[in-house]
């Protein structure tokens, strides 16, 4: 933690001898007594505001309390500040406001709707502080900014007390499915979607037999118009649980990427997640070319 302080050039800390000395020196003169008298009233000031800023170097702090540095996109959630010291500015009738600020990847959903990543507050006789917060892109996401301003009556000075280390998020990719896939109805000459769904029905088919007493939605009616005689489906379980994912994000022109890659991001993610969900095994593979225009 760090202190600034800001105060009046009278308030210098190098001008206390001076006033200690020119009060005794004019104090005993008779006709500038009223000098004197002065320059104690400035030195007792100077006393007192050093007195102040040394209590409050010793009290004053601000810790967080436990949080989740794993969040998803647009979640929302409330941080737990605690300042110390809110006695002591009590007792010594000071104000103090808090002021924090992000790099925009998280907001205060709270506050002004034109500046949302900056937070303001007067901390008062509490000295836990909540703070709602909200993810709005994905990446890594941090506060820049944390500062504790304290303010001495009639204007005497002003601290500030700067944190070096501030609360970072991971902010993952959200996993509401969408109604309709981006792109994922497009398919190449010779390629025919698969019917099989292994989050479905982990069953495939694996021919047909005469029909016995099996249910009416196993009855193969395919192999029924072939054969001329009724069918049913035969199942086996599919040992699959291994699933490749290729997501491409370059954009159609092949350089740089894609306007939508962030849904496309979302959306694998929110597959992946369903697969997991099932015992599956995921092998991912992204494609995309970085600044230099390399794979």
């Amino acid at each position: 933690m760090q202190i600034e302080r800001s105060v009046p050039f009278w308030l210098e800390r190098r001008l206390f001898p001076l006033y200690v000395t020119l009060t005794f020196i004019f104090l005993f003169i008779p006709s500038l007594s009223v000098l004197g008298f002065l320059f104690a009233a400035l030195a007792t000031i100077h006393f007192v505001v050093g007195r102040t800023e040394k209590q409050l170097r010793r009290d004053v702090a601000i810790e967080w309390k436990h949080y989740e540095s794993l969040m998803f996109n647009q979640e929302q959630t409330s941080l737990h500040l605690q300042v110390f010291g809110v006695e002591s500015l009590s007792q010594l009738g000071l104000e103090a406001t808090l002021r924090l600020h992000t790099d925009g990847g998280v907001i205060f959903p709270e506050m002004d709707p034109l500046h949302p990543a900056t937070f303001h507050a007067v901390i008062d006789s509490e000295d836990d502080v909540t703070i709602p917060i909200q993810t709005v892109r994905r990446g890594p996401a941090e506060f820049d900014e944390i500062i504790l301003t304290i303010r001495l009556p009639w204007k005497m000075g002003v601290y500030l007390f700067t944190f070096d280390t501030y609360p970072s998020f991971t902010v993952l990719p959200s996993l509401t499915a969408q109604a309709t896939p981006l792109l994922l109805q497009r398919l190449r000459i010779g390629d025919r979607p698969d019917r099989y769904s292994p989050l479905k029905n982990k069953l495939v088919q694996l021919g047909a037999k005469p029909y016995t007493a099996e249910p009416s939605k196993e009855i193969d009616w395919y192999a029924t118009a072939k054969t001329g005689r009724l069918q049913a489906k035969v199942f086996e379980t599919s040992n699959q649980d291994t699933f490749t994912i290729a997501l491409n994000l370059s954009a159609p022109s092949g350089y740089g990427l894609h306007q939508q890659f962030e849904t496309f991001i979302e959306q694998a993610a929110f597959l992946i997640s369903e697969l997991i969900k099932e015992g599956c095994k995921i092998e991912l593979f992204l494609n995309r070319l970085d600044g230099a225009n390399r794979m």
